[in-house]
């Protein structure tokens, strides 16, 4: 991978972790807002990564992640440079939201626009101070709000760039998605910035178990692109596997949603997932699978109308 520079952030010296502020816009007062950040720079030379979290501000399990990764890495071992974002969406963050308090996805936003909304003047900001430079970028996210998510990636694995950061991740499931128009994995990969996303567990919780699938993942990819050594850490399996297409299961009556099946399981043809139920306890329907494949989450909100998403699937199962 081709060495790049971080732009426009005050970093780290060579063997020194810092934890930094960099103003991207003000608030309603006319003062700074600011984007917290971790550099950590090696004394060697090496690959440049940047691992976002909480793009949509009250996804906050990569933030711990970030928290727990800024720990272990010792930069007088570290090769190369890592910048860490463990909240950068500031503004959505502060009101505990998906969204900016202009109600626009932050996500759909890169690479962003200078002179545009405050949405785009934040992701331009974040785009060329953090990105623009690095070798790959990983994304961490969680479900949306009363949804809930197995742990997994999704990146285009049409890119070998992106295969091979993907494989080295090897998270317990693998998604083709090259993601919507101004995503940051589909920007930053059409820009040759390879950037997979990790989505793990739901919104508004640290959730200690999906946490540590993404850590391990984190350091599997450090190791893989020899920035870290350390003989602890499993390399990724033999066969790793992806799917190459998902989508969502959706209610078909309104009642009260019980699941049966959970993120995680394979399913087959047919198979029941659950049932939907009157609010007198009749059985109205049940939710049955089309096709074989895996489940990647579901619904956690009993109360579901027709066309309510329950349970996303993936299918369509080959070799990374």
């Amino acid at each position: 991978m081709s060495l790049g520079t971080f732009h426009e952030i005050s970093g780290a010296k060579p063997g020194e972790t810092v934890r930094r502020w960099l103003p991207v816009n003000e608030d309603y007062f006319g003062f700074p807002q600011k984007v917290p950040y971790i550099h950590i720079r090696g004394v060697e030379k090496g690959t440049k990564g940047v691992i976002f979290a909480a793009v949509h501000g009250d996804e906050l399990n990569g933030t711990r992640m970030i928290f727990e990764l800024a720990e272990i890495l010792d930069p007088q071992k570290l090769r190369g440079e890592l910048l860490l974002l463990p909240i950068t969406n500031v503004p959505a963050f502060f009101f505990q939201s998906r969204y900016l308090p202009d109600r626009r996805d932050l996500n759909r936003l890169f690479p962003g626009d200078d002179e545009g909304s405050e949405g785009s003047r934040l992701a331009s900001r974040l785009w060329h101070s953090f990105l623009e430079g690095a070798d790959f970028g990983l994304d961490l996210h969680s479900a949306s709000y009363n949804r809930w998510n197995f742990p997994h990636i999704r990146g285009n694995m049409r890119s070998e760039r992106v295969r091979f950061i993907a494989r080295a991740f090897s998270a317990p499931i693998i998604i083709h998605s090259q993601g919507v128009a101004g995503s940051l994995r589909r920007e930053a990969t059409k820009r040759n910035i390879p950037v997979i996303l990790f989505e793990a567990g739901q919104a508004n919780r640290f959730e200690g178990d999906v946490g540590q699938i993404g850590l391990m993942g984190i350091l599997r990819v450090l190791k893989r692109l020899e920035m870290i050594d350390n003989g602890t850490i499993p390399d990724e399996p033999d066969r790793v596997t992806y799917f190459k297409r998902s989508s969502w299961l959706r209610a078909q009556k309104g009642g009260l949603f019980l699941p049966q099946a959970q993120p995680g399981d394979r399913v087959k043809a047919g198979e029941i997932l659950g049932e939907i139920r009157s609010v007198l306890g009749e059985k109205l329907c049940d939710i049955v699978v089309e096709r074989e494949g895996r489940i990647l989450g579901f619904n956690l909100h009993p109360q579901v109308i027709p066309g309510r998403a329950l349970y996303h699937l993936c299918y369509d199962e080959a070799e990374l």
